[in-house]
């Protein structure tokens, strides 16, 4: 996070803190494929294992998930046209939370009776 505050902070003009930003494009930012393309280069040099923009998006929708955060809040985030499909793409996580909330049910009833 410290490095795309730094990103942020060295590049002028980019006033929505796009990650990549790109001031001759018509939108501001740069193709997918061109991202994808700096990021494998990045990560290489990093000596991190490559993940593409999409893997990065799914990475955080998940990492919010099992943080709690909304589902609804996740889906507006990704710009899902409904919860269904946010439910859909990530029901392995919503299956782990909701494990992990009746595990938690069970001990909040279970402490009671001590």
């Amino acid at each position: 996070m410290n490095h795309f505050k730094k990103l942020f902070e060295s590049t002028p003009n980019n006033i929505h803190k796009l990650v990549f930003f790109s001031p001759s494009s018509k939108y501001k930012v740069i193709s997918n494929t061109a991202a994808n393309k700096l990021l494998r280069k990045v990560l290489t040099e990093l000596k991190i294992e490559p993940i593409t923009i999409h893997g990065l998006r799914h990475t955080h929708a998940s990492v919010l998930l099992y943080k709690k955060v909304s589902i609804y809040y996740v889906s507006e985030r990704l710009g899902h046209g409904d919860i269904e499909t946010t439910l859909k793409e990530y029901t392995h996580v919503i299956k782990e939370l909701r494990e992990e909330d009746e595990r938690g049910t069970m001990k909040t009833f279970e402490d009671m009776a001590v």
